[in-house]
């Protein structure tokens, strides 16, 4: 599916058909939510429709979806893992996603967003974890915000080529920029604590 399929979608059912489109589709349609926001952000600039209200139900629709996900995972995750350890793919992959959990806990919450392929499944474990509502709905929420915010924002100052260069480089582009970010945030926090040590 590209860009086209997803105007089509988005112009023939307007804004509640969108929030269900993020809400629902994250589940059983496999379109990388990159294609469907940067595309929502490049019509908003065609005044399409209005840019502070898609924008809204676009944010709404994804954290109703990881929300979602949340739920299953502190209500019925022992079954759902069980259910699906038995594919050999997604097996391996829940093994990373605890492995990654267990070693960086709401760190990697932070950043699940951004990475395709972990963005259902790890609000989901985290649900799992039995991790608060609270403390997920704070720390993802407000990754999400500053994710939406950053491919609207391509989508919208952006022509359509550059919406497609974008998302066939966004691996790259993403890992690249959360690895920087996350460096960058490990030296500050050493050198917070050697200047602490040092001043004691």
């Amino acid at each position: 599916m590209d860009i086209n399929d997803v105007v089509t979608i988005i112009q023939e059912h307007g804004y509640s058909g969108l929030f269900l489109w993020l809400w629902v589709g994250a589940f059983i349609i496999p379109i990388p939510n990159e294609v469907i926001v940067s595309t929502i952000g490049f019509f908003a600039s065609e005044e399409v429709f209005i840019p502070w209200k898609v924008f809204i139900v676009t944010y709404g629709g994804i954290i109703t979806a990881v929300t979602t996900s949340y739920v299953f995972g502190r209500f019925a995750g022992r079954a759902m893992v069980l259910l699906l350890s038995k594919q050999n793919k997604m097996r391996r992959k829940i093994s990373r996603a605890i492995s990654i959990i267990e070693k960086y806990n709401t760190f990697a919450l932070a950043f699940c967003y951004f990475v395709p392929g972990f963005r259902v499944l790890f609000p989901f474990l985290f649900g799992f974890s039995k991790l608060s509502f609270v403390k997920f709905a704070t720390t993802l929420y407000t990754a999400i915000f500053i994710w939406v915010s950053f491919i609207f924002s391509v989508g919208y100052f952006a022509g359509e080529e550059f919406i497609e260069i974008f998302i066939k480089y966004y691996d790259i582009v993403i890992t690249t920029g959360v690895a920087a970010l996350v460096i960058y945030i490990l030296v500050k926090i050493k050198k917070t604590r050697k200047l602490r040590k040092l001043s004691h």
